[in-house]
């Protein structure tokens, strides 16, 4: 019985999950040159929680980029694009996503040949750079990510512009006696003001910035860090190629179990989120991932 009650539960998880939700575009502005943030209302706050933040929604449009759900054909599915809820107000029914946009200096975060726009499946940017006030769009999740101990003897947390929301929810479950190493690539010095200015980071944690595109890599630059002693947790969410160079790093040079280490891709240079997904899926397999 009590089996069968556990069944039901994660079943119910998993349609609320996929369930579609209905946001409302209340405001939309700058972080910077490179970060849009946008703010969503909605009457469907119940499938959300203070713990949502940090966790990734699936937005919803129409294989030609549009957002009216109502315009797929019968035999269509709808293109998901993955993004990080940065903030989730219960009282005030809103969620706040920060993109990163692909235009002007941003360009450093996709590839010169790709054009993004809604024709080449760059529904995301494209809606990141026009959504308006009263844009009606809709959503599948949240879903978790996975989780690390942060108490371990030190702490690498990496992180590139497209998981700064992600890094920032880790950052506020960080104990303050934590050591280690917190690296962070940004398109622009400028980028860090609307977030790490805000951080009260723990002071045996010292963080690393490097600028793509400019310099070493990120991944260049995690391997130029003194390896501390003893036994690490790692949280790394980045590019697909920085991500393998990363986990080679740590869980073939340094022997880091992976069940101690969280590695994500959050996209990949040159291709779209659906490209990335087979390569994602590929890497999986040939990783012999779990």
């Amino acid at each position: 019985m009590a089996e069968l009650i556990l069944f039901r539960y994660l079943e119910n998880i998993m349609i609320d999950k996929k369930r579609k939700k209905r946001l409302t575009v209340e405001a939309s502005y700058p972080l910077s040159s490179t970060m849009q943030r946008i703010e969503f209302s909605t009457d469907e706050m119940h499938y959300f929680s203070h713990e949502s933040a940090g966790q990734y929604v699936k937005l919803m449009f129409t294989p030609a980029g549009d957002t009216d759900l109502a315009l797929l054909k019968i035999d269509e599915q709808p293109v998901l694009r993955t993004y990080t809820l940065s903030a989730v107000d219960l009282g005030n029914k809103r969620l706040t996503i920060d993109f990163v946009k692909h235009s002007g200096g941003a360009h450093l975060y996709t590839d010169e040949s790709l054009q993004l726009s809604r024709a080449s499946g760059g529904h995301g940017h494209y809606f990141a750079e026009h959504a308006a006030v009263g844009e009606v769009i809709f959503v599948r999740g949240p879903g978790t990510i996975q989780a690390i101990d942060l108490h371990r003897e030190w702490l690498l947390l990496i992180a590139d512009m497209t998981a700064i929301a992600a890094l920032s929810q880790v950052l506020k479950q960080v104990p303050s006696n934590a050591r280690g190493h917190l690296v962070v690539e940004l398109a622009s010095h400028l980028d860090m003001v609307p977030w790490l200015s805000a951080m009260d980071l723990p002071k045996d944690l010292t963080l690393t910035l490097c600028l793509r595109g400019q310099g070493a890599s990120l991944a260049e630059t995690v391997q130029q860090l003194s390896w501390l002693d003893g036994q690490p947790s790692v949280w790394c969410a980045c590019e697909f190629s920085d991500m393998k160079a990363i986990r080679h790093y740590v869980t073939d040079l340094h022997q880091v179990a992976r069940s101690d280490c969280y590695f994500s891709s959050y996209w990949k240079q040159g291709v779209t989120e659906d490209g990335h997904k087979g390569i994602k899926q590929q890497d999986k397999e040939s990783a012999k991932l779990p």
